[in-house]
């Protein structure tokens, strides 16, 4: 009895820990393909993306269901980045590359950061949608 008492305590008290994840503010999960870049790689229904981090550079991959390169028909795009500590977000600038198969940007200081969290609106055609990477970049 003196088991199953412990057993059932255990439970309810841990219940309320499984359902803290929920509610989250990012809206689009990690997509369960392996990125082809080695980036993070989010789902951005109907399309995919991948942010590859190097040092300050970034590049932004974007594919179909797929995974599929999708064609990158705007010469730029735009992000925002926000801080854990800060209020103000900042914009930050996507251009095409030369190759049209990746959209970069050079953002400052953001290898030596910790956490942040990055939303890219993406347009591909006529279709907008937010590519919402939440970053850990701890090794």
């Amino acid at each position: 009895m003196n088991k199953s008492l412990v057993l059932s305590f255990a439970l309810g008290w841990m219940a309320p820990a499984v359902y803290a994840g929920e509610g989250h503010g990012h809206s689009h999960e990690a997509a369960i393909e392996a990125a082809p870049h080695g980036g993070v790689l989010r789902d951005a229904p109907p399309f995919k993306a991948e942010l590859v981090l190097n040092g300050d550079q970034a590049k932004l991959y974007v594919y179909d269901k797929q995974m599929k390169p999708v064609t990158l028909d705007k010469p730029e795009i735009k992000g925002r980045l926000k801080f854990p500590r800060q209020t103000k977000e900042i914009i930050v600038t996507f251009k095409r590359t030369a190759a049209g198969d990746a959209y970069e940007t050079k953002m400052a200081g953001i290898g030596k950061v910790h956490r942040y969290d990055l939303h890219i609106d993406l347009q591909i055609g006529d279709q907008k949608v937010l590519a919402d990477f939440g970053v850990d970049n701890i090794h």
